[in-house]
Formats: structure tokens, sequence, C-alpha cells
């Protein structure tokens, strides 16, 4: 029965109207694992030499133990924030004499084949056969360790599915475990209890008694226990539905009174960004980007590079991208519906448009912080922004007339591809490749300063003929919108 769940999960795939589509991003996204697959590798082979370099006088995977908490913390992170939950239809087999012991084991199967398990295997791998040919450690001591490892990679797998389950729509029930974790961060940093040496002690420990190497074997045993008893007692097709009734308190949105026509449609936008999982992932995200600038601002090989350019991009515009290359599926559930009722198409763009331009003011404020680097990174930022503002919002609009995606509103996860087509892979090229190539040869004949200031000549431009693109892009909404219609329909 077991195989027969995997193979009816097969077909289901292949057999879907939409596997063309779904194929051909599982083959984009395997490109991009195979990349990052091959890198982990030469990370994995390359890791004893270079432990060795920078640690002459310790043995090196004396030295990597110290480290293996900090690598699972973060591999934690990413999984909670970008793997999916495994999923199965469930409709068609509880109406069948199918226990739903079977049916949950088949879907937590299906999570043991997670890309990140693969990569911890292409680093450990590699590593505990270079140490098998270096060091002094027997194949035994090898394993136990690489058991010991594979068991926290495969417990996190696991409990990782209920940390989903349970806190991924509420947040605030995560505070306590975060000020627990910020607890530690700071007895670390301080020298006063390392848990990381702890942790660490504890795989030396295993080199020298492999037989240890089995106890988190244990735990992956704990968390798929705890896993397998969440999913089964809530395997009812009514049993994730909220039996409360949501209320929502109505905010005083008042404020957006003073942009006339465009007020309500603005409103609706915010209530949007504030009540759906898909919508909130992306402001959370650009909140989140405005800590990218440290990436970069803080190493002297980006200093007056063009790289500066991508990041204040990035830093202003994230928003934008996140949010604008999904207009006007925001509103594919009702789409239809406002093509009936007397609003126009300019009124409904120009209210996009708006909402953008007050998403790069604010991301711009906010990203001032970064003068601390000195005052031309915040005169790059702004100059960014003024370009967002006057030439990528229009280029986004423009892109949005060729979306025809349905978006489900409630998949908050960063990771969910629904909504995204041709359109969605090529707006990012124009946004980036284009004011990076106006500012490298304008910097390249002239200076900084010119560049900086032909960026931003070129954003007054766009919102100076605001009204002529908006003019113009509502006559390309308008011939396609029953393409948009039709295509909304498409929910699969």
């Amino acid at each position: 029965m077991f195989l027969n769940l995997l193979k009816l999960e097969w077909k289901s795939f292949f057999r879907s109207a939409n596997a063309g589509k779904s194929i051909a991003i599982k083959l984009f996204m395997g490109f991009i694992g195979l990349y990052f697959l091959i890198v982990f590798l030469l990370l994995g082979i390359g890791l004893y030499a270079a432990s060795e370099k920078l640690f002459p006088n310790e043995e090196p995977i004396l030295i990597i133990n110290n480290y293996l908490l900090y690598w699972l913390a973060f591999e934690f992170c990413l999984r909670f924030l970008l793997q999916n939950l495994p999923v199965i239809k469930i409709k068609p087999l509880l109406t069948q004499r199918i226990s739903k012991s079977r049916i949950v084991h088949v879907l937590l199967f299906k999570s043991v084949f997670s890309f990140y398990n693969i990569l911890a295997l292409a680093v450990a791998i590699p590593f505990a056969i270079v140490n098998l040919n270096n060091s002094s450690y027997s194949f035994l001591a090898l394993f136990g360790w690489l058991l010991g490892l594979l068991g926290f990679v495969f417990t996190l797998n696991f409990f990782n599915l209920w940390v989903q389950r349970r806190f991924s729509t509420n947040l605030k029930a995560l505070v306590p475990f975060v000020l627990l974790c910020t607890v530690l961060v700071v007895l670390e940093h301080y020298s006063i209890f390392s848990v990381s040496e702890l942790f660490g002690g504890f795989f030396d420990l295993v080199l020298a008694y492999p037989i240890l190497g089995a106890l988190p074997v244990v735990l992956v045993i704990l968390s798929y226990w705890l896993s397998f008893r969440d999913i089964k007692s809530n395997l009812y097709l009514d049993s994730y539905l909220d039996s409360k009734q949501k209320t929502y308190q109505a905010s005083d949105l008042s404020w957006t009174n003073r942009f006339g026509d465009l007020s309500p449609f603005i409103q609706l936008d915010l209530k949007l960004l504030w009540r759906n999982k898909r919508a909130k992932t992306a402001v959370y995200v650009s909140l989140g980007f405005l800590a990218y600038g440290l990436m970069f601002y803080t190493n002297p090989m980006y200093a007056n590079s063009s790289m500066l350019i991508f990041v204040g991009i990035f830093m202003t515009g994230i928003f934008i991208i996140n949010f604008g290359q999904f207009i006007p599926a925001w509103d594919s559930s009702y789409f239809p519906l406002l093509q009936t009722r007397p609003i126009t198409m300019k009124t409904y763009l120009e209210a996009k448009a708006m909402l953008m331009y007050i998403s790069i003011l604010i991301l711009t404020v906010l990203s001032t912080a970064y003068i601390y680097f000195g005052s031309e990174i915040v005169y790059i930022n702004v100059a960014c922004a003024i370009y967002n503002a006057g030439i990528n919002v229009p280029i986004l609009l423009c892109f949005g007339a060729f979306n025809k995606k349905y978006i489900d509103l409630s998949n908050g996860n960063m990771f969910n591809y629904q909504g995204i087509g041709a359109a969605q892979w090529l707006v990012g090229l124009p946004i980036i490749i284009i004011p990076l190539v106006i500012w490298f040869v304008v910097k390249t004949f002239g200076d900084q300063n010119t560049a900086n200031l032909v960026l931003i000549g070129i954003g007054l431009i766009g919102l100076i003929l605001r009204k002529v693109i908006i003019n113009g892009l509502v006559e390309l909404y308008l011939a396609n919108r029953f393409k948009m219609l039709e295509g909304f329909k498409q929910r699969g």
C-alpha cells in the first residue's frame, strides 16, 4: 500500500493539466540546485585543507566540530523560511480503505528527499572521506561522526515540519524561543557559556566512542513521531479551518483620503498587505532586505563599484519588485468583478503606482541609517530610489499587462511559485541591468557624482512623463484584459 500511494503521487504529477509548467519550473530549479550541489561538494572536499591552513596546530575535524552548531542553526532558519511543507492530495484517499497512518508515513517520507538534506550529505560525506585518508581517525570513528551529524540534520527536517505547522501562522508563539536563542547568543558572545563548544564536545566524544553517534538517531525518531502525531490528528478535510470567527480591527486609513479617487484602491491594497499571507510575506522580505547593504558596505572591495547601484536598487525597490511583478494577479480573485464596475483602468494603475511610490519613499528613509558608512552611500541610494520611482515602476506595470497567473493569497511560503510566469522571470533583467549599465558607463567616462546625477535625471524624466506613460499602459492593459481574465480562471 505504501508503494501504491507513492505511485499515485507520481501519476498525479505527470497527469496534471499544469504538468508542463511544473516540469519547466522544476528543471529550472534543478539547474540551480545542481550548481549549489557542486559548490557544496567542493566545500566538503576543500574543508580539510582550509581548516589545516587556518589552524595549523589543530586537528581539522575538531575545529569543524566547534562550528557544527552554527551550521545547524543556520540550516534550521533556512528551512523555516524557505522549505516547502510536503503536500499530498488526501481528499480522494480519505474516502478509501486506507489508514491515516499510511498516508502520513508517505507524506513524511517525501520530506526525506528534501534538497536541504542532500546539501548536508554533499558536504559531510566528502569531508569524512578526506579525513579518512589524511587523519588518524578510523573508519568506525568517522562513520559514527557522520551518523551523528546526519541524525541532527534529519531531526531538523522533521522538527521543522512540526514548527511550520504550529507557528508559521502565529509567529508570536515563537517569541519565547527567539528570546532563549538571543540569551544563548549573548552568553556565547561574552564567553560566559559556550553552547557551540558543548555541542562540539559531543562530536569530539563521538570520535572517541563511535557508538555515541547513534544517540541523535533517537532524536530523529522522536521528531518523526512528533510530526506524525500532529499531522495524523489533523488529517481531516476541515481540520485546518479556523473554528473561531476572525475579526479584523478597522484601521484608520483616513490619511489616504488626500489621494482623492485613488484612495479606495490604496486602502484595498493596504488591507491586502495586512491580512493575506502572500502579500504580508512581501512586506517582511522588503524590511529584511534593508540589512542587505551590510554585506557590501562593510567590504572595501565594493567601494565605488557598480555593485553599490545593485544594492541601492534592491534596498529601495525590493517592495516594488516583490509586489509590482504580480500586478494585477494580486486581484485575480475578483479581477472579473472590477471589470464590471464603473472603475477606470487608469485609476486602478495610478493607485498601484502610488502605493509603490510610497514604499520607495519609506524604504529610502529607513536606508538613510547607512550614512554611518558615508554620505556617498545615502546619495547613491537616493539616486536609485528616484530611478526606481521614475523608470522601474512603469516597467513593472508594463510587464503586469502580460501577467495571467492566478495567485492564492493564503499561501505565504517564500518559495511559492504560484503566479509566476514568463513575465516574472524576464522583468528582473531591465530593472537591474539597465541602471547598472548606465551608471557604469557614465562613471567610466566621467565620475561617480555625474553617474548619480544621470540616474536622478532619468528618474525625474520618468516622473514628469508619468501621465503620458500611464495612458500608454492603460491602452496596453485594455488590449490584454480578456487574456488576463481567461488566465485568472486557471487556478491549477
